[in-house]
């Protein structure tokens, strides 16, 4: 299933919008990177998921 949220550059501040995978039956939190589309800086999203949502999604420095 896919889920299209917005989050803001670790970097840049800019505000991009993401598409995470996230399966039907999944729950529980996940860590993924995504490159910035405006900088290109890798961001690492941290997020849970409650029934299919993602929730609590925090963004920072993709290079830890």
């Amino acid at each position: 299933m896919s889920v299209f949220i917005t989050i803001v550059c670790n970097f840049c501040y800019e505000p991009f919008n993401i598409d995470l995978q996230i399966g039907a039956d999944f729950y529980g939190q996940n860590d993924e990177i995504y490159d910035c589309t405006i900088c290109c800086n890798p961001n690492k999203i941290n997020y849970f998921v409650n029934d299919g949502v993602p929730e609590n999604v925090i963004v920072s420095d993709g290079n830890e």
